[in-house]
């Protein structure tokens, strides 16, 4: 495996983006095949970074980063559509309603409907738009949205209408029912539960 980038765990298989397609593994970490090969077409790839699953039919979204779009594969990987034209799309999330897609280099979020129907951009993130180099994010059960910043080391969250709430430095974890536990720099010396 050479240079990893994002993950997703689909029923019986791991997917993992890495240099210019998707590796397919078992649950038991047993290479299975790779997906894709270095290009612009159907099933090319030009660094892939994130990787989701819609929940409804197993299709896999697929940030193709430096082809600035997002390819859809069938969950038999088959090529099924594209969108956008981002600037460097980092990661993808869906909920049942939208679907997200992070940019990394004019850091914001986009919300599209299921039809990939832009309906929002947020470009400035966080408090003070201090979202600098935004990595990767989660979406929690109630639609909050967790964007980890790479630069400032910090993690800032969204509510559901893409508005800042907070921004919170060094790590954070969900925990059920949907708590987000946030544990803060150890020389603040503070743990801080939302």
């Amino acid at each position: 495996m050479y240079h990893p980038r994002s993950l997703v765990i689909c029923r019986s298989r791991i997917l993992i983006t890495h240099n210019h397609g998707i590796l397919n593994y078992s649950l038991d970490g047993e290479y299975i095949s790779r997906i894709g090969k270095q290009g612009k077409g159907k099933l090319e790839f030009n660094c892939p970074w994130g990787i989701a699953i819609n929940e409804s039919n197993d299709d896999i979204y697929i940030c193709d980063y430096s082809n600035n779009r997002i390819q859809i594969l069938s969950k038999d990987f088959q090529f099924k559509s594209q969108f956008g034209s981002f600037k460097y799309p980092h990661d993808v999330k869906l909920s049942k309603e939208y679907i997200y897609v992070l940019n990394n280099s004019n850091p914001c979020i986009h919300l599209f409907n299921h039809n990939y129907i832009l309906l929002k951009s947020v470009i400035s993130l966080g408090q003070g738009n201090q979202v600098i180099n935004p990595l990767s994010f989660f979406i929690d059960n109630s639609n909050n949205i967790l964007i980890v910043d790479y630069s400032s080391n910090s993690i800032s969250i969204l509510n559901p209408e893409l508005q800042s709430i907070h921004n919170i430095p060094t790590a954070v974890t969900v925990d059920n029912p949907d708590r987000v536990i946030v544990v803060c720099n150890h020389t603040v010396n503070c743990l801080q539960i939302f």
